[in-house]
């Protein structure tokens, strides 16, 4: 028995994307580097499409944003005239400038203000402002605040800061979130003290989501003796990769404003757009509301993150989080909290800088950044239709269009057989593992390919799912649908 006691909602937590399957990989990776052990697999290499962590399938990062940051991280080199010449001349300009916003060059490692650089949430706020009016076709839609702006470890840390703001109130509170989901927010609701309050995309119509879907779930929550005070929105979706429009976000507005709920839209793939769609952000349907009590009354979180979109700087935990709409009081204690954790971390933050502030046209940089920027998208755009297409040619498969974000959620058809073998497997071994598990697990071991079980994000009763990102090199991408399809073909002649 262990000396040492866990918290219960600790363990009630679950994080499927990093969950059993991903320890089992590990393990076999290193069995694959051992000799002795890597002659009982079929392949030799492990293929982690888990997670939307672009540069560990080797995304190339943007040269700019690391020659900015290097020297921003080695302000020395600045002084070194040598140096200097090997970089662009405005890639050196925005380092100095950078480190001087900063405060000089000892102060570079030095915490911030709690909410982050006062010059990098400018720059976020003149971002945001553009972003949307550009959306929006009106140049007179409100500009951001800065001041209302947190820089944030990655998207994760402003999630969290929310749950922690609205959560807590009573015992009961609950929070509004879509089935499929992310499971940050399942997983961090229990060390919250909260309760899940789900509401179900359609699967039938393109994972949309719908005005009386929501009402459902706001009903069964509060029959449940449960008070929602919030409603999160991912858009565009993850895992389901669909983009919203602005006539759904505005009933899903006006819904909250009607509940009294905080809106916390993820919209951390804004960049990661494939199809026919655009990105509009709820801020800026927010803002375009005709009612005057909406626009000025609806609390608002909207969430970006440098690990997606085009530079995929997972690793550097940069992002921002902008509060709209949030009484004095209630921003103060939600300054407080950020204050807790001293500041996110530096590098993050220049990061977000590079990622809302890019090279101009007729600087010295523009070109090859222009370059790079649009052969990663037009790759990705291309991986998105590949994987549809692959995943749709596959027995027993079948996948939606990936309209934006990194991944495909297939629907899995599992043999009644198979689904019966698990259930008698959980009765002898006292276990509960659902199907789709099992069949990922089985895929990984056979296949060296890492994917997540629908059951991991949630979905309806009776249906499965898994889901996979769009982020193997496209010579991968052949060579994973071809063994994921060798894999099904075979399962399917052992259980028909």
């Amino acid at each position: 028995m262990s000396r040492v006691a866990v918290n219960p909602q600790l363990k009630k937590a679950q994080y499927a994307v990093r969950g059993a399957i991903t320890t089992r990989a590990a393990q076999i990776q290193e069995e694959l580097a051992n000799p002795a052990t890597a002659g009982k697999y079929n392949f030799d290499q492990v293929i982690y499409c888990n997670i939307g962590n672009p540069q560990s399938l080797n995304q190339k990062p943007l040269t700019y944003n690391r020659q900015v940051m290097a020297l921003v991280d080695a302000p020395f080199l600045l002084e070194d005239e040598v140096v200097c010449s090997r970089f662009p001349k405005d890639v050196v300009a925005r380092a100095k400038a950078t480190v001087a916003a900063i405060g000089g060059a000892n102060k570079t490692g030095a915490y911030t203000h709690s909410q982050g650089y006062a010059f990098v949430r400018e720059n976020v706020a003149q971002f945001i402002t553009n972003r949307d009016r550009r959306n929006s076709g009106n140049s007179n839609l409100e500009a951001a605040d800065p001041n209302k702006i947190f820089l944030t470890d990655g998207a994760s840390t402003g999630v969290k800061m929310i749950m922690g703001t609205i959560l807590g109130v009573t015992p009961n509170d609950s929070l509004m979130i879509p089935i499929p989901q992310y499971p940050l927010y399942t997983a961090s609701l229990p060390m919250m003290g909260g309760h899940e309050a789900p509401y179900y995309l359609d699967e039938d119509n393109g994972w949309a989501m719908t005005r009386p879907e929501l009402e459902k779930s706001f009903t069964q929550s509060t029959e449940k003796g449960h008070i929602p005070r919030g409603l999160v929105i991912i858009n565009p979706g993850n895992p389901t990769g669909q983009v919203l429009t602005p006539e759904i976000m505005t009933d899903v507005i006006e819904f909250a404003h009607d509940k009294n709920l905080v809106v916390i839209a993820d919209e951390v793939y804004q960049e990661n757009i494939y199809k026919q769609k655009k990105f509009h952000s709820f801020r800026e349907v927010l803002l375009s509301n005709n009612r005057e009590a909406i626009r000025k009354e609806v609390p608002l979180v909207s969430l970006q993150t440098t690990s997606k979109g085009i530079i995929g700087e997972c690793g550097r935990r940069g992002g921002y989080a902008e509060f709209l709409n949030f009484e004095p009081d209630v921003f103060a204690e939600i300054n407080k909290l950020a204050s807790m954790g001293l500041c996110s971390n530096v590098n993050g933050q220049v990061m977000t800088d590079l990622m809302v502030k890019e090279p101009v046209e007729g600087e010295e940089s523009y070109e090859s950044y222009r370059n790079e920027w649009d052969t990663i998208f037009a790759s990705l755009k291309k991986r998105a239709v590949q994987l549809e297409e692959q995943l749709n040619d596959i027995p027993g498969l079948s996948c939606l269009p990936v309209e934006g974000s990194m991944y495909g959620y297939a629907n899995l058809t599992l043999p009644q057989k198979f689904t019966e073998r698990v259930a008698k497997e959980n009765e002898a071994n006292g276990t509960k593992l659902q199907p789709d598990f099992v069949w990922a697990k089985e895929l990984l071991e056979a296949t060296g390919i890492v994917v997540v079980p629908g059951s991991g994000f949630g979905q309806k009763a009776g249906t499965w799912h898994f889901r996979t990102t769009i982020l193997p090199p496209e010579p991968q991408m052949e060579a994973m649908a071809k063994r994921m399809r060798e894999f099904q073909v075979s399962f399917n002649q052992q259980y028909q």
